[in-house]
């Protein structure tokens, strides 16, 4: 993964949506049903972050044999520490890997999730393509990424309009919008399925959204650096705040807000099939990197 993922404060803004990982793991871990794989489901999580907001911890609560990958050491550190304390070390092991080129045999997972991670890589249909090649025929591949219309997508434009020249690079939320997504796994053996799903997030104020976000490693901490740098970060701090409060459905002191987010989820064709359509409906209330 790209865009600066070492040092500040990760978990801090990510926990806040972390309960969206139970939502995509167990929607996929049913779309998944009996594997006759081994005694438990073999479950990537790709993009992982600190273990805990995307889904591999989710995956080894859930009783599958679980994988979390990341580019950024840094953080995987955190997520074998957290699952060290949640007692999970023995159901959930952490890889440094990329998710262009994904470590693993074809076939080698009976479900591949990523919840607000693979948006941020640089190539999506290279990502979709390795997605859908390491997960076995009839495996489930599901991903969660914040729509680019809602509060979570809006905070990045918020932010980079300050600038003199914003980044020409593709908007992470292009994995939020299903026209996108079915482009890029359009060759692929795979029959999806994509339902828009909310997210209810939580910080104690909108001055604490704002500052663990902006703490938060990935792009958004570069883009700080240069408007510090240009002297207008208090702005776009102003702008963020502003963005909160429009959606803050809270009416006390905190902050709460339904973010959206689009829930993709295929099935891989078998050998010599057109593939099996997930016949149920995605179910959970909600699916993190984001």
């Amino acid at each position: 993964m790209t865009g600066g993922w070492n040092g500040g404060d990760y978990a801090a803004a990510s926990d806040a949506w972390a309960h969206a990982a139970d939502h995509v793991t167990a929607t996929a871990l049913a779309e998944l049903g009996p594997t006759t794989a081994g005694p438990a489901p073999r479950v990537l999580d790709v993009a992982t972050g600190t273990g805990t907001g995307p889904a591999a911890l989710a995956a080894a609560r859930a009783g599958a044999a679980a994988v979390g990958l990341d580019g950024e050491p840094g953080l995987l550190r955190t997520a074998g520490e957290r699952a060290r304390r949640a007692g999970l070390a023995a159901a959930a092991r952490f890889v440094v890997g990329d998710a262009l080129a994904l470590p693993f045999p074809p076939g080698s997972f009976d479900t591949v999730l990523s919840t607000f991670g693979v948006m941020f890589a640089p190539d999506a249909r290279q990502v979709a393509a390795e997605l859908v090649r390491v997960c076995r025929p009839g495996g489930i591949v599901a991903v969660a990424s914040w729509t680019p219309d809602g509060v979570m997508g809006r905070v990045a434009p918020t932010v980079t309009r300050h600038l003199d020249r914003p980044s020409a690079a593709p908007p992470p939320t292009r994995w939020g919008d299903p026209r996108h997504v079915r482009t890029w796994f359009a060759p692929l053996p795979v029959t999806l399925r994509t339902r828009i799903a909310h997210v209810r997030v939580t910080y104690p104020s909108v001055a604490h959204a704002v500052t663990v976000i902006e703490n938060k490693p990935g792009p958004l901490r570069a883009h700080r650096s240069a408007l510090q740098a240009l002297g207008r970060w208090d702005d776009a701090w102003a702008d963020l705040a502003a963005l909160f409060d429009a959606h803050n459905c809270s009416t006390g002191a905190d902050l709460v807000f339904d973010a959206p987010c689009l829930l993709t989820v295929g099935r891989v064709h078998g050998p010599g099939r057109g593939g099996d359509s997930c016949q149920r409906r995605v179910a959970g209330a909600g699916p993190g990197r984001g």
